[in-house]
C-alpha cells in the first residue's frame, strides 16, 4: 500500500465513510478509489487529489506532498524554470544530506533573498 493510498484510507475510515460513498462524493468509481488506497494505481490527477482533500476534510498540500510528482505548482515550476530542474537533479546526484540541504536553504534565505529585497527601492510620488 502506498503512503498516499494509506492516508486516504485512514482519512476515510476516520470519518466513517464507506468506499462507495467517498468515491461518489469525489466523482470517481469505487474500484478506482480502492486501487488508489491499495497502491495499485499511480497517484491520481491533481483534480482528484483536490476533490479527495475536500471530501475528506484534509489539507490538499499534505496529500500533494505524499505524491509530489502530481503537485501542479511543482510541475508548472519545473516546466517554466529549467534551472530549478537542474538544481533538483544536482541534489539527487550529489546525494546531499539534510544538513547540507539546510545550509543551502539558509544561504538562499540569508544571501540571495536579502539581495533581492534590498535591490527593491520604493519611491513615493507626489
Amino acid at each position: 500500500m502506498s503512503k498516499f493510498g494509506e492516508t486516504i484510507r485512514q482519512l476515510r475510515e476516520a470519518q466513517n465513510l464507506g468506499l462507495r460513498e467517498t468515491a461518489t462524493m469525489v466523482g470517481i468509481s469505487p474500484a478506482y478509489l480502492s486501487r488508489i488506497e491499495r497502491g495499485k494505481e499511480h497517484p491520481p490527477k491533481p483534480e482528484v487529489i483536490k476533490a479527495l482533500a475536500k471530501g475528506l476534510a484534509a489539507d490538499p498540500d499534505v496529500l500533494f506532498r505524499l505524491c509530489p510528482s502530481t503537485d501542479p505548482d511543482v510541475v508548472t515550476l519545473l516546466k517554466e524554470r529549467p534551472k530549478v530542474l537542474e538544481l533538483v537533479r544536482l541534489v539527487m546526484v550529489q546525494e546531499l544530506s539534510d544538513e547540507q540541504l539546510g545550509k543551502i536553504e539558509h544561504f538562499i534565505k540569508r544571501d540571495i533573498l536579502r539581495e533581492t529585497s534590498s535591490d527593491t527601492i520604493l519611491t513615493v510620488s507626489e
